[in-house]
């Protein structure tokens, strides 16, 4: 991890910028809808390409070998030679592993190990990485049973460990959990497995509310949903309330070490909105706390999906989760830091959706569910537009004077109403939405006791920064839905089934008499480029932050983040922990303000759609010596590297034996 001493740092303004060294399409495997010729695993190198196949879902950097592995949604793992970064080539040693259901990937550069998790086989299928001097596919060394549901992976620092992830897939008693692999390395001896439930210490529901976590469904919530709500026949939640625990609520997504000493284990749950301790002594959870909400009648937001531009206000008694997507660890001095990408999501269990649209929640003088009260500030029968809630009512009316919202999706978890006072009658006491649109660092007690304390949140910036830079991607959206009906390289509307919904919604974007554009940016008709989708995402997540990253360029400690659905970029200058200086915003593919993705996609222009994964590298990392990242769009199977350009080259520091960030 990141290991930040503040007498080292070189002068502020010592980071220029960042600027793009190259960029490559990579293949998703084979061409899946052709049965003839056959899907060989002998085939190399594949040659299946097309827009929003996911042929860059996950990215990893093997820097004592150069070489990118990038994981495919369809299954395969594409290997890209990093030689020369200025042109990176795909190699003959891309292949198909003998596994489904890939979820995640991780690598021990320096060990030579790589691991693929294998979701609903609950394994860990581990190979051994390319050998330049050698050069081969790489080799599966052995399997590990790693509990249910494998989510992510990671890896100590010298590799003699691998932390899992286990999750519940939303319809079963299966709990959150950790599993912690050992002795993998030995094929004489099995490896050590050791699962560690998230209520290792039986931690009830009224304890984890206290501590903040925002609890899906509790047990007095499941009662609601089951016998007093109007939705009650609906559901069968029988099986749950007589075996329940806690843990079956807890959604361990992502896992990080707690700065270099690696003494403990963070675990991030994404939908509980909270970070869990692990003590790796003896593999027990000493704390858990909640990451906190953002109120926006303080900070201001986007959620106007109708008016398509930037109109930033604020709303009393409507709050939101940050529930980040990754968190980077860093030791910064003496203090040990998280940072959250707040990219927001909502939990489904069975037939039941976390997630409900306030037209659908306040219709008219009544609450969509029967039995649920709420305070008058928020919501008023008799006097609707005394409340709150007025501008998200199915019935608001714009001759009142406010500018109607509608179909803003809010939470309808512990942090929203709260069941436990009366299950029978439970309390809808304040708004509250999936992701914080931005990025925060919060410092880690040593106290494990002690809650989680703020010491940045990005407020409005992430979305009015990058509204200014790049209004025609405000709140916008590019995904598989709007790759493109007709070739070439049209394979994700191929393979899909006739009855398939994606098959009907990739139909439906190319259509000019539908959401389609009659100019998709060549004059023929198709997908519409971004700007014809500013904020279709407002009443959702906004600007979704997919991934932050964290590391040291130019003498200085940064920070990098990207947006989800818009491919907006930015870098920070995080030396002063508590109050960074934005750097740079740039985007990832500035070809879609003019054309669709499957248009800039074939004629060799497209950039990063859906960047997913990314990677920091430091000049002892990178392949070009200087200090840089690697960005990876998902949905049009790219990668770009991009160097940070310095003022001044900061002095060479002694290496630490262990590069890995």
């Amino acid at each position: 991890g990141v290991d930040f001493k503040i007498a080292n740092a070189m002068p502020r303004g010592n980071v220029k910028g960042i600027s793009l060294q190259s960029r490559i399409t990579i293949p998703y495997g084979p061409e899946l809808y052709q049965e003839d010729p056959p899907q060989s695993d002998t085939e190399q190198p594949y040659r299946g390409y097309g827009a929003g196949m996911g042929a860059a879902e996950k990215i990893v950097y093997d820097y004592t070998q150069r070489y990118l592995y990038s994981m495919s949604d369809a299954g395969y793992i594409l290997v890209v030679d990093y030689q020369n970064p200025a042109n990176p080539q795909l190699t003959d040693y891309s292949y198909a592993p003998p596994h489904d259901n890939l979820g995640s990937m991780e690598i021990c550069p320096e060990q030579g190990w790589m691991f693929l998790s294998l979701f609903k086989e609950g394994q860990v299928a581990i190979y051994k990485l390319i050998d330049r001097s050698q050069p081969a596919t790489p080799q599966l060394w052995r399997v590990v049973d790693a509990g249910q549901n494998v989510k992510s992976i990671l890896a100590n620092g010298d590799c003699s460990l691998i932390a899992v992830a286990n999750t519940n897939d939303g319809k079963d008693l299966d709990q959150g959990a950790v599993t912690m692999i050992t002795g993998f390395a030995d094929l004489q001896q099995e490896p050590s497995v050791t699962t560690v439930p998230l209520d290792f210490n039986e931690w009830d529901d009224e304890y984890l509310l206290m501590r903040g976590l925002n609890m899906p469904l509790t047990n007095k919530s499941l009662e609601y949903w089951d016998d007093h709500s109007e939705d009650a026949d609906d559901y069968d939640f029988s099986n749950v309330r007589q075996n329940y625990k806690s843990a079956i609520f807890l959604e361990p997504e992502r896992l990080a070490w707690n700065g270099p000493e690696e003494t403990e284990l963070l675990v991030n749950m994404q939908s509980n909105n909270g970070l869990l301790r692990i003590n790796m002594a003896d593999y027990r959870p000493v704390a858990v706390a909640g990451y906190g909400l953002k109120d926006h009648g303080v900070v201001p937001i986007d959620v106007n999906e109708d008016d398509g531009q930037c109109d930033f206000r604020t709303y009393p008694g409507v709050f939101s989760l940050r529930q980040p997507d990754t968190i980077k660890s860093i030791k910064y001095d003496d203090k040990h830091y998280v940072f959250l990408s707040n990219e927001g999501v909502d939990k489904s269990y069975g037939d039941w959706d976390e997630a409900k649209k306030t037209n659908k929640f306040f219709k008219g003088d009544e609450l969509d569910f029967d039995n649920m009260i709420t305070p008058e500030r928020l919501f008023d029968g008799s006097n609707m537009q005394a409340g709150q809630s007025w501008v998200f009512n199915d019935d608001c009316d714009e001759d009142t004077g406010v500018i109607c919202i509608g179909k803003m999706e809010i939470s309808l978890g512990s942090n929203a109403i709260d069941y436990e006072s009366d299950p029978e009658e439970p309390i809808f006491y304040r708004m509250v939405l999936f992701g914080g649109r931005g990025w925060s660092i919060i410092e880690l007690p040593d106290d494990p006791d002690d809650l989680l304390k703020l010491v940045y949140d990005s407020a409005d910036a992430q979305e009015r920064d990058g509204c200014e830079a790049f209004p025609w991607a405000h709140n916008g959206a590019q995904d598989d839905e709007y790759a493109n009906v007709a070739p070439p390289n049209n394979t994700l509307f191929l393979s899909l089934d006739e009855d398939d919904k994606l098959r009907e919604t990739l139909i439906e974007k190319n259509d000019p008499e539908e959401d389609g554009c009659t100019d998709q940016g060549d004059g023929t008709p198709g997908a519409c480029p971004m700007p014809y989708t500013v904020d279709e995402k407002s009443d959702k997540k906004g600007a979704a932050v997919e991934n932050i990253m964290v590391g040291e360029a130019c003498g200085r400690l940064l920070a990098a983040s990207v947006t989800e659905k818009t491919s907006v970029a930015m870098i920070f200058d995080v030396t002063d922990i508590t109050s960074p200086d934005l750097v740079q915003v740039f985007h990832l593919s500035p070809v879609s303000q003019f054309k669709s993705m499957g248009l800039a996609y074939n004629q060799g222009e497209l950039g990063e759609i859906d960047p997913e994964s990314s990677v920091f590298l430091t000049r002892e990392q990178s392949p070009s010596g200087k200090a840089g990242i690697l960005f990876a769009g998902a949905y049009s199977g790219t990668v770009s590297f991009w160097e940070f350009e310095c003022e001044k080259d900061e002095p060479a520091a002694e290496s630490s034996g262990n590069l890995r960030g």
